[in-house]
């Protein structure tokens, strides 16, 4: 059975929204590398804000990145790990109220009451329900952590212990163990893998974590040359086919070394003429094959499965659709507020918005390599920030504060000079200030039924 928390409570004239944080974990995966930044807006909380609730929509806690621990032994551990983080939710708790719901990879705080407790006594208070609402200025906004809507995340029967979808044995078997493995080696990248979205990229960002960290240097430096070399192979079978075709003048590119080195020329076209065929070679069997990967790309959208960009813009798509869904059954609500997906925005839709919370966990954006056969490099970042919605001159205000943590340098040489003078592409830039009206109009509301 799926709760829902459609509750009123006014006490609060502003609330501050965060998720995603992911705390805890096997080995590696325990390491919380914004603890310092959290704990700087826990007090910036304590020192500013009047009488103000802060609801943490979902994944505050990495409960699926144990398997060494089960139940509350993994809250527990939690808290002895970050104590000082707990410690500051409990002193900032006394003057804001801190409120949680249960995300994916926490859901095992909606199956025992006795997380419930444990939180309680450092002011965390716990609601555990699929969404909830709060009121403000007379109108409602719906908060949930969204993961009821990702088919390989869902919970058929929301607080049910034994009920886990797939991305729990992603996490529990793959995740968790690259944590834990990643403990005692000098190179952790391997822990970032809960960073990677979507996480159909994760195949891809091992193939290129595994080329340009864990490869044997001997191996790089043969393989370096050969894939430049065949490259250039690449370029003069292009090249000679522009001269046989009279495009270009002939002598450039056909038997171009021996007019210009002699003898020794020989060896250079003899060479980049191997090249070229098997550059002709990988061409032609690539028609068929994609081909192929057309053929399978439309049979895994027939079954709700892509490997593309696609995807990502299919789930945002599915969000939009229940943030309008939500709109239309409940005219009241002017916020949709979710987060699940770890890429924060905010989209206003006829005098509505739609809010994702975001994550404060790495991120790690794939960027193209200039260099053909060369591996896409993911460069990570931080998006630390939180949304604040107050009411002001009959205006529900929602603003968006950004918290400045330094790019992390943690890409090898050849990582730089793959993707030399291109930068991540991190999405639409957030208003920092937005108006909603208070009052809700009937047309807007006929427009979203039709």
């Amino acid at each position: 059975m799926i709760v829902l928390g459609f509750m009123d409570k006014g006490m609060a004239t502003e609330y501050y929204f965060i998720s995603d944080m992911h705390i805890g974990g096997d080995g590696a995966l325990d390491a919380c590398e914004f603890e310092a930044e959290m704990m700087d807006f826990l007090r910036a909380l304590e020192a500013e804000a009047v009488d103000a609730e802060l609801i943490i929509a979902g994944d505050l806690l990495g409960l699926w990145e144990f398997t060494t621990l089960t139940g509350v032994d993994k809250l527990h551990a939690i808290i002895a790990s970050h104590f000082e983080l707990f410690r500051q939710f409990q002193q900032t708790g006394k003057k804001v109220r801190i409120t949680v719901i249960p995300g994916n990879h926490d859901h095992e705080l909606a199956t025992d009451p006795e997380f419930g407790k444990i939180l309680h006594a450092y002011n965390i208070h716990l609601e555990p329900v699929v969404s909830l609402t709060r009121e403000l200025a007379g109108r409602k906004l719906w908060i949930e952590h969204g993961h009821q809507h990702d088919d390989y995340n869902r919970f058929d029967d929301f607080g049910n212990p034994a009920c886990r979808p797939f991305g729990y044995y992603v996490t529990t078997n793959i995740i968790s163990a690259a944590g834990q493995r990643a403990r005692n080696r000098t190179e952790k990248w391997v822990k970032d893998i809960e960073s990677v979205y979507p996480t159909e990229y994760v195949p891809h960002w091992l193939l290129s974590n595994y080329f340009y960290r864990e490869m044997s240097t001997y191996i790089q430096v043969l393989a370096i040359p050969f894939l430049l070399a065949f490259t250039a192979s690449a370029f003069m079978v292009v090249g000679a086919l522009l001269e046989l075709c009279g495009i270009v003048a002939p002598g450039r590119f056909l038997s171009s070394f021996t007019n210009t080195f002699g003898t020794p020329g020989y060896l250079l076209d003899a060479f980049f003429l191997i090249g070229g065929m098997a550059f002709v070679t990988m061409v032609l069997f690539s028609l068929p094959l994609l081909l192929i990967r057309h053929d399978i790309r439309k049979v895994l959208l027939s079954y709700n499965l892509d490997i593309t960009q696609s995807l990502r813009e299919k789930k945002n798509d599915e969000y939009t659709s229940t943030a309008e869904r939500i709109f239309r059954e409940h005219p009241e609500v002017v916020l949709f507020i979710f987060g699940h997906s770890h890429i924060a925005s905010l989209n206003v839709i006829n005098g509505r918005a739609i809010i994702n919370t975001g994550s404060w966990i790495k991120r790690l954006t794939r960027v193209p390599s200039r260099f053909f056969l060369l591996p896409d490099v993911y460069c990570p970042s931080y998006q630390l920030g939180y949304f604040h919605v107050s009411e002001k001159n009959e205006k529900i205000i929602v603003q968006y504060h950004v918290l400045e943590k330094r790019i992390p340098n943690t890409l090898s040489l050849l990582q730089r000079i793959s993707i030399y003078g291109q930068k991540p592409d991190l999405g639409t830039a957030i208003p920092a200030y937005t108006e909603l009206p208070c009052e809700y109009e009937k047309e807007k509301t006929e427009t979203l039924t039709e």
